[in-house]
């Protein structure tokens, strides 16, 4: 390998790792919808490099400054991006709010505008060797990939960032910049001072807490899964839906909290979680075993006799402090032979985050009708499974995972009209399902406990009307009127759905998003009703993907017209390239949704699709120097039908693959998007050599368009997984290669 393929790979490496880690940065500091943010930026770089070349003839020394420029800006800008303040809540009505998100955008974009033009003008000096070169750049990448996740097992990700830079300060030294190197090496110790620590939101439960008097840090751990952080304030409770009859001592209590969110409590020993509403399975009786996924529903399971309590945390950090299993619970559960009297599922987050949709695009397979359904399925004969979500006005977790659990009965052959329940207090509801049907005695043990507790007992079998005087009262009697319509058929069920304000239908694993609810015409309802009604009813993460869409294009749009008012020739076939930008990316993130359930978290995905997707992709284009350019049209042929094989089949054989350890799933999963990955290598370098054969500006004209499309590509695709699930995105990025085989001809 040459001096400048390894400055090209090494760049590519220290691009790629950043982009990783800036995923996980704005993750914790905003919630998951920033994470579009880092992907959209990382392409608008790539981008700016190719309009910069397009538009100014490029010198031999150029290679050099744009490994320096790469090098310095990995230090500077995630510094630089700390300092400006986006409130994401704000984007719908203050205009302020968006200069600051250009900024933002701006300024995160500049290494990977540095390390594209590190790619593109070795691509450009060598267009012969554009797939080896190109290749290489895929190698760097996933090497970069791997890198980053393992920085998250030792630094947060904010101070994780100092290994993208060193990877930078090497390739500026193997790009013959030593200045560069060095400041870029120094600079990179920056991350472990205060400038580098992570900035949250204050809408996240850390700072909040941290405000409360007395307030310490206890513990703090890190990992590829999450940023785990133990807090000790005497002021915090932790007691969801908490009955408004507790008469006796709150307990001290220690908040977990999971990317700066309360996930859990530690409690010392008290009678709490008799008191909760999540605590209405055990009314029914003592159990002897209990399936309890979440914190609170450890210690209560513990708390009510059962002698066999197996809990599940998917993060190791606090499986360890709730003496509970570390792992996802789907892949935990498909590989359970044994049988339990409760399945339990705990409320996640807090009701705020919950109302406000900020959760509306993290990918959650727990509350799938895949997942209850698998959930039912580990009952012992009488057994009870019971979720408990948030209430809201008007409702929506709550009512969506009653709708979810009646029609998870009706898949495992039971009658919801005989098997549902509902508990309900000022805060929470809890959905009890018993597939073996509440006996009368059941129903009259569930009102006495309610009664004691002032719980309102919303629904049961045989309840002919809503409770005429409830304990807890509400603006309507909606969870009665869906589990009454939930309990007479599935189709009623399915209308009273459609009609309702918010979409609050079951969710499926080919689309795992069940906390959001606004349906896509009710964004322009929303936007048009006065600021002050926004805030209660609003999912902000849907509306800040969008404007990362919108700004996004526009710079992407704008940024183009300036080769072309310099008067830059534009080479055929643009369109190819533009395609192949969607197309590439839409398959990476459909791939990274399907990994997602497989491997039981989004970082483990991200990691596995990446890490596949580049190196199998620069094999592809490596390989792709091999290949005659009349023969540019067979790649993305070949891509356009394994994609629709994708969207077709790679969900079920994911589910048939959950039981498998975890490694072996990553394998599988390595294996499955390899070929995919190979195939979607070729096009690009191939259609390089074919408009470009001399490199210069139609291959840098090509590079601007392949990453602007790509700008769009990041938050359209995240819309279309959000609305019409991985399967119809898959979809999409075969028609995308499709399109860019007519376009080759």
């Amino acid at each position: 390998m040459t001096a400048r393929a390894v400055a090209v790979a090494l760049a590519s490496a220290a691009t790629v790792a950043a982009e990783v880690l800036l995923v996980r940065r704005l993750g914790v500091e905003h919630f998951h919808h920033f994470a579009y943010l880092a992907v959209g930026v990382a392409m608008l770089g790539y981008g700016v490099s190719g309009t910069a070349l397009a538009t100014v003839r490029s010198r031999p020394e150029w290679f050099r400054l744009a490994a320096a420029a790469c090098a310095i800006s990995l230090v500077a800008a995630p510094i630089l991006a700390g300092l400006v303040r986006v409130d994401a809540t704000q984007l719908a009505w203050s205009a302020a709010e968006w200069p600051r998100l250009a900024l933002l955008i701006a300024i995160l974009a500049t290494p990977f505008a540095a390390g594209g033009a590190v790619t593109l003008l070795a691509v450009s000096s060598e267009p012969q060797a554009a797939g080896r070169l190109y290749g290489a750049s895929f190698a760097g990448g996933a090497a970069g990939a791997l890198i980053a996740l393992a920085s998250l097992f030792v630094a947060s990700p904010a101070r994780a960032l100092a290994a993208p830079a060193l990877l930078g300060a090497l390739a500026a030294l193997a790009a013959r910049a030593p200045a560069a190197a060095v400041l870029a090496a120094a600079g990179a110790l920056l991350f472990a001072t205060p400038l580098g620590a992570l900035r949250l939101t204050p809408y996240k439960s850390l700072p909040q807490l941290e405000a409360m008097p007395g307030a310490r840090r206890v513990l703090e751990k890190t990992s590829p899964v999450g940023w785990v952080v133990a807090i000790e304030a005497p002021a915090f409770r932790f007691a969801p839906g908490l009955s408004l009859a507790f008469r006796g001592a709150f307990p001290r209590q220690t908040a977990l909290l999971v990317d700066g969110d309360v996930a859990a409590a530690l409690s010392e020993p008290s009678d709490l979680a008799r008191w909760l509403p999540s605590a209405a399975p055990y009314a029914l009786g003592t159990p002897r075993s209990a399936l309890a996924i979440g914190g609170a529903e450890i210690e209560s399971a513990r708390l009510h006799g059962a002698s066999r309590v197996t809990g599940i945390e998917l993060h190791p950090a606090l499986a360890g402090l709730l003496g509970a299993e570390a792992g996802d619970a789907r892949a935990l559960v498909a590989r359970m032979s044994e049988r339990f009297d409760v399945v339990a599922i705990g409320p996640s987050s807090g009701p705020g985050a919950s109302a406000a949709g900020v959760h509306a695009l993290d990918e959650d397979a727990i509350h799938t009708v895949e997942a209850y359904a698998a959930f039912l399925a580990r009952l012992e004969p009488g057994g009870t499974f019971a979720v408990t979500r948030w209430t809201a006005v008007p409702e929506r977790e709550s009512l969506r995972a009653l709708l979810t659990a009646a029609e998870a009965l009706r898949r495992s052959g039971s009658d919801p009209a005989r098997s549902l329940a509902v508990v309900r207090s000022w805060a929470t509801a809890t959905v009890l399902a018993r597939p073996a049907g509440f006996a009368e005695g059941d129903i009259e043990r569930l009102r006495r406990w309610c009664a004691e507790r002032l719980f309102d007992l919303d629904f049961h079998p045989g309840l002919a009307a809503p409770p005429s005087a409830p304990f807890n009262a509400s603006d309507s009697s909606t969870l009665y009127l869906a589990a009454a319509a939930a309990a007479r058929s599935a189709e009623e069920a399915r209308r009273l759905a459609s009609a309702y304000p918010y979409d609050v239908a079951p969710v499926g694993d080919a689309r795992p998003y069940p906390h959001h609810f606004i349906r896509p015409g009710g964004v322009l309802a929303l936007l048009r009703a006065p600021s002050g009604l926004r805030l209660p009813f609003a999912e902000w993460g849907p509306i800040a993907v969008v404007a990362t869409l919108v700004l996004g294009g526009a710079l992407g749009a704008a940024l183009l017209l300036i080769p072309i008012a310099a008067g830059s020739p534009r080479p055929p076939r643009l369109w190819y390239f533009a395609a192949l930008g969607f197309g590439y990316l839409a398959a990476e993130l459909a791939t990274i949704q399907q990994l997602g359930l497989l491997l039981g978290h989004p970082v483990y995905a991200v990691a596995a699709a990446l890490i596949t997707f580049l190196a199998c992709s620069g094999v592809g284009s490596a390989f792709s120097d091999r290949l005659e350019v009349d023969r540019a049209p067979w790649p993305s042929a070949a891509a356009a039908l394994l994609l629709a094989c994708a969207a077709a089949g790679l969900l079920p054989l994911v589910h048939v693959l959950q039981a498998a350890p975890l490694a072996l799933r990553a394998l599988a999963g390595g294996l499955l998007a390899a070929p995919l990955a190979f195939a979607l290598g070729m096009p690009f370098a191939l259609g390089l050599r074919r408009i470009a054969p001399d490199g210069g500006a139609p291959a840098a004209w090509a590079w601007a368009v392949n990453g602007f499309a790509s700008v769009v590509a990041a938050p359209l695709s995240a819309l279309i997984a959000l609305e019409a699930g991985s399967p119809a995105l898959f979809t999409a990025a075969a028609l995308a290669y499709a399109l860019a085989v007519t376009l080759i001809r």
